[in-house]
């Protein structure tokens, strides 16, 4: 160091005392300038020695951190000025030594000069406007800068601009990003550059020889980063933990010298690459944090990092290991199969506030799912961290200071070199579970979750680089171990079932993490993982990863749990629930899909049998764990049901993708039982809902039930809990299906010919619109075909009809309307049509118009008039309904089509429209519309309808008639009428129907029904028939044959008693209180039996139904009487308008078509004198007019009279006059024709 000062000022020899003296004084471009040759003479190391000495004092750890203590004296002690004058001067020595002697601007300009970088790499922080290509883009994630944008061509492309909220990077050029199709701006850049100016081949060379001698000049950075981190390491540990304000004030006193080094990134490739051989030099690193020498002053900066390592709940072990993990043997994973299924091990460490009282605690580690011991789990995933450079130390630090926005500029600016990114994204796994509790223990988790995210993404969007460290450091093991790590903080105890004895495990909604979406950072990089082939493939076909990530997903099962309130309002409106919907959108179904995405051939099979296997193992840990055998516990229900959806959704996938056979994914009937229940309750809580049953809950439980089917959540919720209760319906019985059905909606009792009957769970006031909701969910179960044949091109017509229907649409809202799974709206899937051709192929654009105010409207979408004639569906609209208001707004929309086309003039009903054909895995789905479970009710509520008891709408009429041309649509060709359902000991009990087709049970008669009615009921003061009719009928005197709530229970307990004794577990399992709501009516003593004479057949009720809302007497004539060919050919549309009337008259011609029985039976009930009709009940206005109208009849006939009458008298004087000699035997003749006409005319 001597020699370099005295070379400095004139070759004067000076000893070292009087250089530390007076070395910062020297003049900072002689001395570098002497220090550049001294290490650029063969042997330099006498000028490395030199530098080294030189460094030491200017970039000293106790002159800032002296400063940063406040102390005058101590600042002045080192250079004075305070710290800022110090910070200054120490910065200004390391421009000069970097630019050698000469000006620092020239030297940055030079370095640019020889910027080799293909990418464009811009760093934007929060706020920036950006592009984003969907059709350019390989990952969803990629964006660009408005500059790239612009000069790339983009012309027809799938583009939009935004404003980045978590900030981003340009990935112009990258190809592992976006295709070739959209670059264009850094290509043109180079290529711009003539031979003269960018040098050509030989002067390129010549000059990157340069570059690289320059390159070997600036060893200063690593002093320049080893200062860096003494100042890190003093700050952070000062007063043995930094208050918040500390961290800012470090932060602050910090940001000269992170802006030095991202002025530095900003130099181009050539700098980048000096920076990533410092960052990344192992050896380097290891010299000066071991304290080698006499470097005394990293020696105990280092001791002050381990203890930060410490305090940050970390070790630092000297045993060998690879960023963090521990190397797992070839060809598994880190987490083993058998450390998780039936281990008996504790469920790691549970927070006091999450468990309060002992006895819960030791209940959780009895369950047989996921076991978060240390036996179980490689915990070095989560305690160690052992660093081997300055990068990995550095981004130690980043996040320790929660990832400042300098820094994390800094680190994203680096990126363009692929050396750095390779080693930066090794390190930035590594971490990952330091992110983790660092995120968790964060007062501003939103802004740190933005900087990760604008971090991460920049790293896994990349497949070849996700692929990489997947397989070198187990980056799929760390992330779904960190998730499961993460909702551990949070569990509580489940209530779902079994509140006292349930071991099951929920994420508590209320806790912060999920509020806050603390956990969204980490999903999102899951998420993004995912859509890479390569590393999805890897997660499937790892039977460790699946069973674990099932674990996880379990936690989310049952959660948010509602329980009704019956007496008071709720004191306290809970606001937890969007953030449980939110984190089963996110932090399960993204996943889902993103798995999904993958397997969509016939070569995938083994993924799907992958998932659905640990999926019904889950599930069945699942039921129990809350005890479940087969009645869901009364007034409770959750929406979030992970683990039915997962299976679902995999089962669709299998089956319309992957040419699996249903039958082998499927579990046995008890399962079946089990998987149904949960699903079907949500279904029956959203009809009570809607029905203010709930309404003490608050307005809370109608957001989750508007939440659930809602365009963002209802393909992952309602869509797939609709298909699953579809696969079940068509494996179950389904007798036992139906009866469920209404058992769950409570409307049991309901189903009585009765005229007055006694509902013990439910109130009167409720049963309409619960009896609506169960024939709904019927219509809506056997009708919808989104998963069960139906194209992803059919999928995104149907919705986008449904949506237009409802109201008129801008663009935007309909783009946002529709549901982005399974079938991407942009369209870039080859084959699939994309969002525009559709939109254009069934709505017109209404232009945008100016307001009388001023205001400009909007330019809206309107449905086509073809869409109106042949398109619109009622079902799918109701389905995809938030606001019960659209509905009716559809309804307005299309009556008012219908009477300005004068295609119908009345009130028209919802139309009936042909469903596409089932995929012949699901053709046991119309079994239920052939069950006599299904014909008893039908042909009750057509019973009800007409005698017009009470708790019937026209809603529920309309319903029954959709249901019966449902069943007449999707019949069995040959017509039998032996009984086709299995269970022949059941038999005993169908005595209702003698078959199940429901062709031929339309004609059959029914003469008496056994109910059980109050006393006061008027069907007791009737006397009971002496024997029923002669026509094989006596059986329906058997008891609890006759009444259909009846029938439903005994067929529901006998199902369930043989699935009992077929489950060696079930059979010591108590079944819950609820089993016994069904006998409660016949349990009643204020109830008696009467017997109702019916004689009746549905084919019977229809006519007298067409009667009744004709107001006509006789008023059906069937057509083919008239034209045979009717009958040979029907013109039966697929698309059908009219009302109530016309619904008849379609029914009654397709069931005579498809039965000659049929017709025969028709025209005799048709010949028969109709019974008279009950008065239908009319509006003030409809009454009004008929009153005129009668009036005017009367008339008329009063006139007729008179008339009749004059003409008779007229006759007989003209008579008597003409012929007065008539004998008194031909007058009293004449006479008696008088009388005769009289009395004609009279009658």
């Amino acid at each position: 160091m001597a020699a370099a000062a005295a070379a400095a000022v004139g070759g004067q020899q000076q000893s070292q005392p009087e250089l530390a003296a007076s070395g910062l004084a020297l003049d900072k471009a002689a001395t570098a300038a002497h220090l550049k040759a001294a290490l650029s003479r063969p042997d330099n190391r006498a000028g490395a020695e030199e530098l080294q000495a030189l460094l030491e004092r200017v970039l000293s750890a106790e002159r800032p951190l002296a400063a940063a203590a406040g102390g005058e004296d101590a600042a002045a002690t080192g250079g004075g000025g305070g710290p800022g004058a110090a910070e200054e001067e120490a910065l200004e020595w390391c421009k000069c030594l970097l630019a050698g002697g000469g000006g620092y601007d020239e030297f940055c300009a030079a370095v640019r000069a020889y910027d080799p970088a293909a990418l464009c790499g811009l760093v934007w922080t929060a706020n920036f406007v950006a592009y984003r290509c969907r059709t350019c883009g390989i990952s969803p994630c990629m964006s660009l800068c408005a500059e790239c944008f612009h000069q790339g061509d983009h012309t027809g492309h799938d583009f939009n601009m935004f404003r980045s909220q978590a900030g981003g990077a340009c990935d112009c050029g990258d190809s592992n990003v976006m295709r070739e199709s959209g670059e264009g701006v850094i290509g043109d850049r180079i290529g711009s550059r003539d031979d003269e100016s960018w040098g050509g081949g030989l002067v390129r060379t010549c000059r990157e020889g340069r570059l690289r001698k320059r390159a070997s000049e600036l060893p200063v950075c690593l002093s320049v980063k080893s200062s860096l981190f003494d100042f890190f390491s003093f700050f952070l540990l000062a007063a043995d933990g930094p208050s918040e304000k500390d961290l800012n004030k470090v932060l602050q006193l910090l940001e000269p010298q992170i802006s030095f080094l991202e002025d530095l990134t900003k130099m181009g490739g050539a700098m980048r690459s000096v920076l990533t051989q410092v960052l990344t030099n192992q050896q380097n690193y290891k010299d000066l944090t071991s304290g080698l020498g006499e470097n005394a002053c990293a020696k105990k900066s280092h001791e002050k990092y381990l203890i930060a390592l410490k305090s940050s709940g970390l070790t630092y072990p000297e045993d060998k290991l690879v960023y963090g993990v521990q190397e797992p043997s070839a060809g598994t994973s880190s987490l083993a199969v058998q450390g998780f299924v039936g281990a008996t091990g504790t469920l790691g460490q549970v927070d006091s506030s999450d468990e309060d009282d002992q006895d819960g605690s030791q209940g959780l580690g009895k369950r047989k799912r996921v076991k978060l011991s240390s036996g179980t789990k490689d915990q070095s995933i989560m305690d160690v961290l052992k660093h081997k450079s300055f990068l990995e130390e550095l981004l130690f630090w980043t996040i320790k200071y929660e990832f400042p926005q300098k820094m994390v500029t800094f680190l994203l600016n680096m990126l363009p070199d692929q050396e750095y990114k390779v080693a930066f994204t090794k390190t930035f796994v590594q971490h990952y579970a330091f992110i983790m509790k660092t995120l968790k223990k964060s007062h501003e988790s939103d802004t740190m979750s933005n900087r990760i995210v604008h971090i991460s993404v920049q790293l896994f969007s990349n497949e070849e680089l996700a692929r990489q460290v997947t397989e070198e450091c187990q980056l799929l093991d760390i992330m779904v171990t960190v998730l499961l790590y993460m909702m551990e903080s949070c569990l509580i105890k489940s209530e779902l079932q079994d509140e006292e004895n349930s071991l099951h495990v929920v994420v508590n909604c209320g806790e912060a993490l999920l509020k806050n979406n603390t956990y969204w950072p980490l999903v999102s990089d899951f998420i993004n993982i995912l859509s890479h082939q390569s590393v999805a493939k890897r997660f499937l076909e790892d039977h460790g990863l699946l069973v674990t990530w099932m674990n996880f997903v379990s936690f989310f099962q049952g959660m948010n749990l509602n329980k009704r309130e019956l007496n008071e309002h709720v004191e306290f409106e809970s606001q937890t629930y969007y953030a449980a919907f939110a984190a089963e959108l996110e932090a399960c179904a993204q996943p889902m899909w993103g798995l999904l995405s993958h397997c969509k051939v016939r070569e995938t099979q083994e993924y799907t049998r992958n998932v659905v296997r640990y999926c019904l193992e889950a599930l069945q840990d699942w039921f129990d764990a809350i005890n479940f055998v087969d009645e869901p516990a009364p007034n409770q229900v959750t929406f979030h049901l992970p683990l039915h959806r997962y299976y679902a959704m995999f089962l669709s996938k299998a089956v319309k993708c992957q040419e699996l056979d249903l039958d082998s994914v499927l579990p046995d009937q008890e399962m079946l039982m089990k998987l149904m229940i949960h699903p079907l309750q949500i279904q029956a809580s959203l009809a009570e809902i809607h029905s203010n049953m709930w309404v003490r809950n608050g307005l809370q439980i109608k957001g989750q039930a508007m939440t659930y089917v809602q365009s963002h959540f209802c393909n992952s919720m309602i869509d797939p809990d609709i298909y699953l209760l579809q696969v079940c319906a068509s494996r179950l019985d389904p007798d036992y299906f139906i009866s469920s059905v209404f058992e769950r909606f409570k409307v049991v009792d309901l189903l009585t010919m009765a005229s007055q009957h006694q509902n013990t769970v439910l109130d009167a006031e409720h049963e309409r619109s619960m009896l609506e909701g169960a024939l709904t969910f019927l219509v809506i179960l056997l009708s919808l075909r989104l998963h069960l044949g139906m194209s992803d091109d059919e999928i995104l017509r149907a919705e986008m009809v449904a949506q237009l229907c409802m109201n008129d649409r801008t663009h935007s809202s309909l783009l946002d309307l529709i549901p982005e799974n399974p079938n991407p709206k942009s369209g870039i899937i080859p084959g699939s049509y994309s969002f525009e051709s559709v939109l254009s192929a069934v709505a017109d654009f209404k232009a945008p118009v100016f307001e009388p105010g001023g205001s400009m409207q909007q330019g809206m979408y309107t449905p086509k008039a073809e869409v109106w004639d042949q398109e619109f569906d009622p079902v799918m609209v109701i389905l995809r309904t938030v606001y019960r208001r659209d509905v009716q707004s559809a309804m307005d929309r299309y009556t008012a089509f219908l009477k300005q086309s004068g295609k119908f003039p009345g009130n028209p009903w919802p139309p009936y429209k042909k469903r596409t054909s089932l995929h012949p895995s699901y053709k046991g789905l119309m079994r239920l519309l052939h069950c006599k479970t299904l014909h008893i009710v039908l042909f009750t509520l057509l019973y009800k309808i007409l005698m017009d008891h009470q708790n019937l709408s026209e809603h529920v009429l309309c319903m029954v008639l959709y249901l019966i041309e449902l069943g007449l649509e999707n019949y069995a060709d040959e017509e039998s009428d032996e009984e086709a359902s299995v269970g022949g000991p059941e038999r005993c009990h169908d005595s209702w129907f003698p078959g199940s087709n429901l062709v031929s049970n339309m004609r059959h008669f029914i003469n008496y029904v056994r109910v059980r009615v109050p006393e006061t009921a008027p069907e007791v003061k009737r006397d009971s028939p002496a024997s029923t009719s002669s026509d094989n009928l006596g059986s329906l005197h058997n008891s609890g044959t006759a009444q259909v709530f009846s029938l439903v229970a005994e067929r529901r307990k006998k199902f369930q008693e043989i699935i009992n004794r077929s489950s060696s577990e079930a059979n010591q399992v108590v079944r819950p209180k609820t089993s016994n709501k069904w006998s409660a009516p016949g349990s009643a003593p204020q109830l008696t039996t009467a017997i109702l004479e019916i004689k009746e057949s549905i084919l019977s009720l229809l006519i007298k139904l067409h009667h009744k809302l004709s107001g006509k007497q006789n008023s059906y004539y069937p057509p083919w009487l008239d034209d045979i060919e009717i009958l040979i050919q029907p013109e039966i549309p697929k698309y059908s308008h009219g009302d109530g009337i016309t619904a008849v008259e379609r029914i009654l011609l397709k069931a005579a078509s498809q039965s000659r029985m049929n017709k025969r039976i028709i025209e005799e009930i048709c010949r028969k004198v109709t019974p008279p009709v009950p008065p239908k009940k009319v509006t003030t206005a409809e009454k009004k007019t008929l009153d005129k109208e009668e009036r005017r009849q009367k008339a008329r006939e009063r006139q007729q009279k008179l008339l009749a009458e004059f003409a008779s008298r007229q006759k007989s004087f003209m008579e008597t006059a003409m012929d007065v000699g008539l004998t008194s035997f031909g007058s009293s003749q004449g006479t008696g024709r008088t009388i005769e006409g009289s009395g004609k005319y009279d009658c």
